[in-house]
């Protein structure tokens, strides 16, 4: 019920989310091109697709976790503002890649926590060889699930 295009809405979430520009940045490139927009529009942009998106990101899960072989990762991410939470605390993002040979996919998956339950609850269905840095959160959903664990080029 607005007038914004599904490929408009495709650049502003690929923008913040694959390239890592701020909704601020966005609006201020917007500016600068001649067609404001501004950021709280693709703020609501971005809650309204994630909540329209869940039943094809969890198909997508569960695409990813029939294959036999995955990598997973976890990193630092700043959030400004998070109920509960300062701006410097640790927030996470979490990114997992693979799935069947024909469809490979990476899933990026936020949570405010780094602890083992969020790798149980991303990888409760999957079975197969894992390669994952030396982070010991991997270990209960490897030893559950009988998921063979290997290092990555660091680890």
């Amino acid at each position: 019920k607005c007038s914004v295009t599904t490929s408009l809405i495709a650049h502003v979430i690929a923008d913040k989310y694959q390239y890592g520009m701020p909704l601020y940045r966005q609006e201020s490139k917007f500016k600068g091109l001649g067609q404001p927009i501004y950021r709280n529009n693709m703020a609501q942009w971005c809650i309204r697709f994630a909540d329209e998106a869940k039943p094809l990101l969890h198909l997508m899960r569960e695409i990813q976790n029939s294959g036999n072989y995955l990598q997973a990762d976890e990193t630092r991410l700043q959030v400004l503002k998070e109920d509960g939470k300062t701006a410097q605390s640790d927030k996470w993002m979490w990114v997992i890649r693979g799935g069947p040979p024909e469809k490979q996919s990476v899933l990026f998956e936020y949570d405010p926590s780094r602890a083992g339950s969020v790798a149980v609850r991303l990888l409760d269905d999957f079975e197969g060889v894992l390669q994952a840095d030396g982070y010991s959160g991997y270990s209960a959903v490897c030893t559950a699930n009988s998921i063979t664990r290997i290092g990555c080029w660091d680890h």
